[in-house]
């Protein structure tokens, strides 16, 4: 079963009217193609219908969407600029979490509706765009329902030790970065209880406007006055690799701008720079990519589930590692810039991703 959880917009006055949400994509379109015409073709949309929706909501706001000029093409007013880019920083915003609500929804559903179901496949894990396409492959092709919630990894992995889930994902950078964050992660693995399962290599890095204007290249421009800085919650993994990068550089966070004004996805975050609302984030490389956002890379890491080994046997688990081996999956990786699926479905024990971790046992897990 599937649920999709979405967000009705109404704007005027008095009594607002009910916005179409193909509104968005023709603005966005426009601000593309440059053309009305062009922009009502691309969306199925005949001229006529396109047209009546643009002066449909001239006439409520009082102003235009767009300019629409005979033999000049169209582009976006002031005000047609900043609903668009409303709707895609409020859906970056609250898109991850809607989609957790259904997902948990779905699947008590799933429970009530089938008799004898195979219980979900619980989730908690840190954003990133390859868990939930990975998420709707499976459903696709296999009957198992995925609970997934996404949630910090620091936060989903304490919630996979307590026996709160059934996978956690989590992301860690390679080389020295990921050998000095590795004690916050490990010590809620158990060398012996739990493996681990390559998802993705990916890139991180300093998000800024298209064509970088403010010229900022690494976390030391980020201290530069009239810098605005959109950063990510305490717990999640990019915060910490951001924390540890301006630790190096001897830089006191509260010396950047905005460095206390926090967004829950890597999507919020390239949603308000490409706004205009902040100069820089740090998010992965492939959300720069969708919000036509250049992209600084600063670190390299790789996404994991930890698995319990004595889960690895079960249908689900077992679905998931064949797909992550799939042509199909690395096919649909392949589309999104500066992922690498090449080692995907690859398992391995706690301490050879975590030297450090050795044979020591973490503590009793509850169940």
């Amino acid at each position: 079963m599937e649920i999709q959880l979405g967000l009705n917009w109404h704007l005027g006055h008095g009594q607002p009217e009910r916005l179409e949400m193909e509104l968005f994509d023709l603005l966005h379109s426009i601000k593309e193609r440059g053309s009305l015409q062009a922009a009502a073709r691309e969306n199925g949309l005949s001229y006529r219908h396109a047209w009546g929706l643009m002066q449909k909501w001239k006439a409520l706001l009082g102003q235009p969407l767009a300019l629409l000029e005979r033999g000049r093409g169209a582009s976006l007013t002031p005000i047609g600029e900043k609903l668009l880019w409303g709707q895609r920083r409020i859906s970056a915003r609250l898109g991850p979490d809607l989609d957790s609500l259904a997902s948990e929804l779905a699947s008590e559903l799933h429970g009530l509706i089938h008799r004898d179901p195979l219980p979900p496949l619980r989730i908690f894990a840190s954003h990133g765009l390859a868990v939930p396409l990975l998420r709707d492959l499976l459903q696709a092709r296999a009957d198992v329902s995925v609970d997934l919630q996404f949630r910090g990894s620091l936060d989903s992995l304490r919630l996979f030790a307590a026996g709160k889930c059934d996978m956690a994902g989590f992301h860690l950078p390679v080389g020295t970065l990921g050998a000095r964050l590795a004690p916050r992660f490990s010590r809620h693995l158990d060398e012996v209880a739990d493996q681990l399962v390559k998802v993705v290599r990916r890139r991180q890095g300093i998000v800024t406007a298209t064509d970088n204007p403010k010229d900022i290249h690494n976390v030391g421009d980020l201290v530069r006055p009239g810098i605005r800085f959109i950063n990510r919650q305490p717990g999640s993994g990019t915060r910490l690799i951001l924390d540890l990068l301006l630790e190096d550089a001897g830089i006191e966070p509260q010396r950047i701008g905005g460095y206390n004004t926090e967004e829950f996805t890597h999507l919020a975050v390239a949603a308000m720079v490409a706004s205009g609302a902040a100069d820089a984030g740090f998010a992965i490389e492939p959300v720069a990519h969708q919000f036509g956002l250049n992209f600084e890379p600063i670190a390299t890491e790789d996404y994991w589930f930890a698995v319990r080994r004595e889960d690895m046997a079960g249908i689900a688990q077992g679905e998931l590692l064949a797909l992550l081996r799939s042509p199909e999956y690395r096919s649909a990786i392949s589309g999104l810039v500066g992922y690498d699926a090449a080692s995907a479905g690859e398992v391995y024990k706690v301490s050879q991703v975590f030297p450090q971790q050795g044979n020591n046992r973490s503590t009793p897990r509850h169940t």
